[in-house]
């Protein structure tokens, strides 16, 4: 291949022709370019069916990368790679190393690919190609929701939260002075709502206070669905009480709102247990029996709000 790039930089045109027929019948997407300019001089028929881009549709390699990367982050790395490659005057041949990239087609779709790059130094010219990676991953992240997320709610599930947990308890080393907290949340009325309006009405809720309880969370927390209408939140970043308590407030209003794409008069209302690590227990499954008996000990209330493992029963 390397003395058909050489006779095809040096040679006629017929050179030229001999390699380009012998691209275009390669399965797999690839262009090269001048490594001294990064003018693009070829892109094969594999390439074109992919990407839906004429052969002239790009001047340069710099042209191709801001336009059809769509990650910004991506265009860096891409850049600042090349650049790194193109500027010493090497010799012999170097690989440039795979790289996940989401492209963006001609007809506007996108598509995941794997990128590689090999470099002939001695003749200045550079070789990409462009694996579809779409199937793949998409099939990859279909298993992932299937393996961590309620399929109701989008909501994390109790492996997701096990996952998590474990990621937060490893990255804490041993230092326990930043405290893991966990909300128990429970519905109130939520069961009166989906024996009188059936199942999709309150698959409907639940799916809406999910979300609401999503964007209440910001950066402070993840949130998972136990089943039925108990959520749990593991908060990562506050320490103190009247944090914990200050989010608990928010959640709370942001429920407390009537559900309006159901109607004006559906309002729920919500209850919370809350325990922390590690005072409440060395492990998750400790943790959570703790918020579940502080939630236990609120409902029997029918006041809603929350209360905290080990505190005397208040209404907040």
């Amino acid at each position: 291949m390397r003395e058909l790039f050489e006779r095809a930089q040096h040679g006629t045109h017929a050179s030229q022709r001999d390699l380009h027929i012998i691209l275009d019948a390669l399965p797999i997407p690839i262009s090269w370019a001048y490594t001294s300019s990064g003018e693009i001089q070829f892109v094969n028929l594999a390439f074109k069916r992919l990407f839906g881009y004429r052969d002239d549709s790009f001047k340069t390699v710099a042209d191709w990368i801001e336009n059809t990367y769509v990650n910004e982050s991506d265009r860096k790395l891409t850049r600042q790679r090349w650049q790194n490659i193109w500027q010493p005057a090497g010799s012999g041949i170097s690989e440039v190393l795979p790289i996940e990239l989401d492209v963006r087609c001609a007809n506007g779709s996108i598509v995941t690919v794997i990128h590689r790059g090999t470099l002939l130094h001695d003749i200045g010219i550079a070789i990409a190609t462009f694996e579809d990676f779409t199937a793949q991953k998409r099939a990859e992240e279909a298993l992932h929701r299937l393996s961590f997320e309620d399929p109701l709610t989008g909501a994390g599930n109790r492996r997701a939260l096990q996952m998590q947990w474990e990621k937060e308890t490893s990255a804490r080393l041993g230092d326990q002075t930043l405290p893991l907290t966990v909300l128990m949340l429970d519905l109130d009325g939520f069961k009166a709502v989906n024996d009188s309006l059936g199942h999709d009405i309150g698959d409907s809720i639940l799916i809406e206070t999910a979300r609401r309880i999503q964007q209440s969370l910001q950066a402070n927390g993840a949130l998972f669905r136990f089943g039925g209408d108990e959520f749990v939140v593991l908060l990562t970043g506050l320490v103190t009480a009247k944090e914990v308590e200050f989010q608990c407030t928010h959640i709370k209003q942001v429920i407390s709102a009537p559900f309006k794409h159901v109607s004006d008069h559906i309002r729920l209302g919500l209850t919370i247990g809350i325990s922390q690590w590690p005072e409440d227990g060395p492990n998750l499954r400790d943790v959570l029996k703790k918020a579940d008996q502080a939630l236990y000990r609120m409902k029997k209330t029918n006041k809603g709000g929350w209360l905290w493992h080990g505190q005397p029963q208040s209404n907040h």
